[in-house]
């Protein structure tokens, strides 16, 4: 009896700081994707970087989901890998990118986040 009472002592512990910790959700905002698309346009972002970007969700900040598909539909057109310059996309790319920047740059996120 005592073995049992021991057992479900533990299995409740286990439970109770399974249900207390939470797993780490990384959000994006507006300032992390122009921080991201300023290294891609110069070069210095990894393809694990830019993977990332791609399969985050932004139902925490809406006005750039369709950012993400905008980008993603460039990296399916225009995407390179990582190349001897740093650069993951061609130069139309490289331009469509510039173009979402300006995109994200001018949305009028409160405090920079949504």
């Amino acid at each position: 009896m005592m073995a049992f009472v021991i057992t479900l002592l533990i299995f409740l512990i286990v439970v109770a700081v399974l249900l207390w910790v939470r797993t780490p959700h990384y959000f994006m905002g507006q300032a992390d994707v122009i921080a991201l698309l300023k290294k891609v346009l110069v070069g210095q972002a990894s393809e694990n970087e830019w993977a990332i970007f791609l399969s985050t969700s932004f139902r925490h900040c809406p006005p750039l989901e369709p950012i993400r598909d905008a980008c993603a539909a460039i990296d399916e057109k225009e995407y390179l890998g990582h190349t001897r310059a740093g650069f993951l996309f061609s130069e139309t790319g490289l331009a469509q990118l510039r173009a979402i920047l300006q995109q994200v740059e001018a949305l009028d996120l409160e405090s920079g986040e949504h």
